[in-house]
């Protein structure tokens, strides 16, 4: 018998993945609780083989509760559920996690993922599988290859020209430092920059230095 600790403030949830475990003949819930505080607590008197826990928790966020019970009891897997892929799945796995999943997860997934974790291996779901894949290839790119891949990514298209002089924009690059690295006029410039601003649909030239800053954060 596999037994699971539940950590998930969201009382609808908690219950729900409560309910589809208890459907099963192999996986137990030994506990269910709403925050990484009670959680710690709970584990020495529980013993949980597996614990599955929300990332985003008030007070003691997911992240701190993983990396404190990995350091206590490493023998216990710890899955983490997301409502969004973002950088919070590196932190994760540094942290020690086994897993992560989306909280969208299919129940046959979810039950899936508790039996992987409990045979000592790890599981992502597709979508952040995906996401470190990305960071993968963006291990092997350049500021600028990355740029672009991250534009792709949002939906932007641009040409090559236009990324070379919307990098340098992110740059703090003017207009005549632009022309004069790219051997363009400095009216050419100025016409790529006016397609750029149509494509981002974003008049104000500090505020489209501000969103390619973002971009590669």
């Amino acid at each position: 018998m596999i037994h699971i600790l539940i950590v998930e403030n969201q009382r609808l949830l908690r219950d729900g993945m409560e309910a589809i475990i208890e459907r099963t003949d192999d996986i137990k819930v030994i506990g269910a609780v709403d925050n990484g505080e009670i959680a710690i607590k709970q584990m020495e008197h529980l013993k949980p083989d597996i614990v599955i826990m929300d990332v985003h928790l008030p007070q003691m966020d997911g992240i701190r509760t993983t990396k404190y019970m990995k350091e206590k009891y490493p023998e216990v897997g710890v899955i983490l559920l997301t409502s969004k892929v973002d950088d919070f799945i590196i932190s994760g796995i540094n942290a020690g996690a086994d897993g992560f999943l989306v909280k969208a997860v299919y129940a046959e997934r979810l039950l899936e993922a508790i039996r992987i974790a409990y045979r000592g291996e790890t599981i992502f779901s597709g979508e952040v599988a995906q996401m470190l894949a990305t960071r993968i290839r963006e291990l092997t790119m350049n500021n600028k290859q990355i740029f672009t891949l991250r534009l792709e990514r949002l939906g932007y298209t641009f040409t090559k020209r236009e990324i070379d002089i919307a990098f340098l924009l992110k740059e703090n690059y003017t207009n005549q430092q632009i022309a004069h690295k790219l051997f363009l006029g400095e009216g050419t410039v100025k016409n790529y920059i006016s397609e750029i601003y149509n494509k981002l649909n974003i008049r104000n030239r500090a505020k489209v230095i501000e969103f390619f800053g973002n971009v590669t954060r």
